[in-house]
């Protein structure tokens, strides 16, 4: 009778666990289910919280060095990072469609994990992507909701030093178009596919801490997860 009743459950609960890792995949959000057993999705490990696609010698080591720079970049603007996240980095676009075929270079999901598609290998992004793990870890996902998304996307522009944008406040001109609040609304705006509202973005940002000398980003973060 209890072997029974065991078996039944060990059944139920994996029944449960591959419907919910199927919703996942469904979803577009494999990444989720790799963090969790990075070999079994075909990457190796190449620093502590990094794995890469294993097809090319010394790709893993680059990635590494890339890594570092990075982390250095977005500590020297914000702090230590209090836990460190889990990064999944793809190297062909095979691994990338088993990944859910993102189209976008690079993906942050939560606090604790961010993939870097094919074309999301350069310094610049991976401090975009760490930028947004710290703040949402500084925040809490639950204040993510109402944190305003140019500000969450204006910080890591601006943290990752990014080369393609016009970063300095005495030269930078934000251009008249809309600031979206939500992350949908980013996502889906013409702005987020050309590029434009990182620009802007990251300029707003860079006038608001050059205002105000006394005070940093963490501050910035503050204002706006603060509840209305």
């Amino acid at each position: 009778m209890g072997r029974t009743v065991v078996k039944r459950a060990a059944v139920i609960v994996a029944a449960l666990c591959t419907g919910f890792s199927l919703g996942l995949v469904a979803l577009g959000y494999t990444p989720l289910l790799a963090a969790i057993c990075p070999p079994c999705f075909g990457f190796e490990k190449a620093a502590e919280g990094l794995y890469v696609e294993t097809r090319d010698e010394g790709f893993g080591d680059e990635m590494a060095r890339r890594y570092a720079r990075a982390t250095q970049r977005v500590e020297a603007a914000m702090g230590p990072i209090a836990t460190r996240p889990i990064v999944l980095v793809c190297l062909t676009e095979t691994c990338n469609e088993v990944m859910g075929g993102n189209k976008t270079r690079a993906m942050t999901y939560g606090s604790r994990i961010f993939y870097l598609g094919p074309h999301g290998h350069d310094t610049d992004i991976i401090a975009h992507e760490l930028t947004h793990v710290v703040i949402h870890q500084r925040i809490g996902l639950r204040a993510l909701n109402r944190f305003p998304a140019w500000v969450n996307e204006g910080i890591a522009t601006y943290v990752s030093q990014d080369a393609r944008f016009d970063l300095d406040p005495a030269t930078c001109l934000p251009s008249a178009q809309s600031m979206p609040e939500n992350a949908d609304a980013w996502r889906s705006s013409a702005g987020a596919s050309d590029g434009s509202l990182y620009a802007d973005s990251g300029c707003l940002v860079a006038r608001w801490l050059s205002e105000r000398p006394a005070v940093g980003i963490m501050d910035l973060i503050a204002v706006h997860a603060a509840p209305e």
